[in-house]
């Protein structure tokens, strides 16, 4: 009989004398230790041999999850991967990326050399001043007690990269986010101006060759008038 929630739910963490299986279907089982934890796991065969792959533990991973996540990793099987390493190369991929110096070169290769033109000055910023502080550091970990001193004392000296700074890892988290490498932007509510005090300086701008055009287009209009 295939497993059921309502079966996971009044089983979860009841003590049992010894370790028990339990079947679904397509491969997928779970193992209930004695202590009543729910492992699901895939059962497998490769290269002849029996083989498990865990794939979490409920309540934290559901029935529908664990199904699906079967599923994939059979898909996989399919083509010739052992699903334990397909596993174990994910995990230890998403691990590295995690780091915030990996975190921001990712972003950086995808994001920040198409479309930044001062991408270099960009980077050698970060090495400078946000790499040696939290460089090594899970990105998930850095909270926003981090930043804020960070940027405070960069804004005294140099409001400019302070400025550029969190504009840069604002984005980069706002990309991570999307992607699902972190769960949350920590620097969202932080304004350069409010939080930094880092006044706004009025300069020269050159104007863009379509700007120019409308110049000189609104010139030669007022000379035919």
């Amino acid at each position: 009989m295939a497993l059921t929630e309502l079966w996971l739910k009044s089983n979860n963490l009841k003590i049992r004398d010894k370790i028990t299986v339990k079947t679904d279907r397509d491969g997928l089982s779970v193992r209930v230790t004695p202590k009543g934890k729910i492992i699901y796991q895939l059962r497998y065969r490769y290269d002849g041999k029996a083989s498990r792959c865990d794939l979490g533990s409920y309540p934290q991973v559901t029935l529908k999850n664990a199904r699906a996540e079967s599923l994939r990793l059979k898909g996989k099987l399919e083509l010739g991967y052992d699903p334990k390493i397909v596993r174990k190369l994910e995990k230890k991929s998403i691990v590295t990326a995690s780091i915030f110096e990996n975190l921001f070169r990712q972003w950086y290769e995808a994001y920040c050399v198409k479309n930044k033109k001062g991408h270099v000055e960009i980077l050698r910023s970060f090495e400078l001043y946000v790499f040696p502080e939290v460089g090594g550091l899970p990105a998930t970990e850095v909270k926003l007690q981090q930043w804020l001193p960070l940027f405070e004392r960069l804004a005294k000296d140099t409001p400019s990269i302070a400025e550029r700074l969190l504009i840069n890892t604002k984005q980069m988290y706002k990309w991570a986010v999307k992607r699902q490498y972190v769960d949350n932007n920590p620097l969202t509510e932080i304004n350069a101006h409010e939080d930094l005090q880092i006044k706004k300086i009025a300069g020269k701008r050159s104007l863009s060759d379509e700007e120019i055009k409308m110049v000189w287009f609104a010139i030669h209009k007022s000379r035919m008038s």
